[in-house]
C-alpha cells in the first residue's frame, strides 16, 4: 500500500531553510531600489531668511520689543501664499516656474526671523525663487512701515521751515511798524500787512505738520509698529535635497520586494522538493509491493525430488 506523504511547508520554514537565497534577493532588491534613486528627479530646497525689526542690542533692550517682533514674524510669515507666490515668480523664472513645487514661510522658534523655503526640481530655480519671494515679502511689508529715522529727518526739515517762517512773520510785523511810523506810506503798509497774513497762515500750517510728524515719530519709536521693518539677513541658498531620503526609501522598498520574492520562491522550491521526495518514496513503495507476491510464490512453490 502506497504511503501518503505530507508536502505542505510553512513559508517561514522554507525561508529559513533557504536563507542564502533570501539574503541574496534582499541584497539585490535593496541595490536595485537604491539605484533607482539616481533615476528619480531630485527636489532642491532653497532657503532665505528675513529678519523682522532692528537686530541691534539697543532696540532689544526696549521693554516688549522682543516679544512684539517675534509675534510680528509669525504674522508676517502668513503673507506668503503658495499659489500667489508662484504667479509672482513667472517674471523671474519664466518657463522654470513649473519646476517649483512648494513655497512656504515660517518663523524660526524663539527668534524674530522668518524662514522662506522654495522646493524646485533644479538648484538654480530653488535659490532664485527663494530670493525673489523673500525680496517680495520685504518690499510688501516695508511699503506699509514708516522708518523712525525718515520721520526724524522730515521733522527736522519742517522745523527749519517753521523757524524761517517765524522769522518772516517777525520781519513783516517790523515792516508794518515802520510803515505806520512813516504815516504816509499807505502802499508799504498794505504790502506789509498782506505779507504778514500770508506768512502767519503758512506758519500755522507748518506747525500743524510739525506736530503731526512729532506724534508719528513718537509712535514709531515706542509702539509695536516700530519693529515692522524687514531686512534679508541671509541670502538664498540650498539648504537640503530629498536625494538621501529617496535613496533610503527606495532601498528599503527594494529590500522589501526582495524579501517577499525570496519568501515566495523559497516556499515554491521547498514544496517542489518535498513533492519530489514524496514521488520517489511512492515509487519505491510500489516497487516493493510488486516484488512481495513474487517472493511469496517462490518461497511457497513445491519442491521437486
Amino acid at each position: 500500500m502506497a504511503q501518503v506523504t505530507d508536502t505542505t511547508v510553512s513559508p517561514l520554514s522554507a525561508l529559513a531553510r533557504r536563507w542564502k537565497l533570501a539574503a541574496l534577493l534582499i541584497v539585490v532588491g535593496a541595490g536595485a531600489g537604491a539605484g533607482s534613486a539616481y533615476l528619480t528627479p531630485t527636489t532642491y530646497t532653497g532657503e532665505a531668511r528675513v529678519a523682522v525689526g532692528s537686530q541691534s542690542l539697543d532696540a532689544r533692550v526696549v521693554a516688549g520689543y522682543t516679544n512684539a517682533s517675534q509675534q510680528l514674524a509669525s504674522d508676517i510669515s502668513r503673507y506668503v501664499n503658495d499659489r500667489q507666490a508662484q504667479n509672482d515668480l513667472t517674471p523671474v523664472l519664466g518657463n522654470r516656474t513649473s519646476s517649483v513645487t512648494r513655497i512656504s514661510a515660517s518663523p524660526i522658534a524663539g527668534s524674530s526671523v522668518v524662514m522662506v523655503e522654495v522646493d524646485a526640481k533644479t538648484a538654480s530655480a530653488a535659490t532664485q525663487a527663494a530670493e525673489a519671494v523673500a525680496k517680495q515679502l520685504v518690499d510688501q511689508v516695508n511699503a506699509t512701515y514708516t522708518n523712525p529715522q525718515e520721520l526724524l529727518q522730515r521733522y527736522t526739515d519742517i522745523s527749519g521751515q517753521v523757524q524761517a517762517t517765524q522769522q518772516a512773520v517777525i520781519n513783516a510785523q517790523s515792516a508794518i511798524g515802520a510803515a505806520q511810523a512813516g504815516r504816509g506810506n499807505a502802499e508799504a503798509l498794505a504790502a506789509a500787512q498782506t505779507t504778514l497774513q500770508q506768512q502767519s497762515t503758512q506758519l500755522d500750517v507748518l506747525k500743524v505738520q510739525q506736530e503731526a510728524l512729532g506724534e508719528q515719530y513718537r509712535n514709531a519709536t515706542t509702539q509695536t509698529s516700530a519693529v515692522g521693518g524687514l531686512s534679508i539677513v541671509r541670502e538664498a541658498q540650498i539648504s537640503r535635497t530629498d536625494f538621501s531620503s529617496t535613496l533610503q526609501r527606495n532601498g528599503l522598498a527594494g529590500a522589501g520586494v526582495g524579501g517577499v520574492l525570496a519568501l515566495v520562491l523559497a516556499t515554491v522550491l521547498e514544496r517542489r522538493r518535498l513533492r519530489s521526495e514524496a514521488s520517489r518514496s511512492d515509487a519505491t513503495s510500489i516497487h516493493l509491493d510488486e516484488e512481495s507476491p513474487r517472493s511469496s510464490t517462490v518461497a511457497g512453490s513445491p519442491h521437486r525430488l
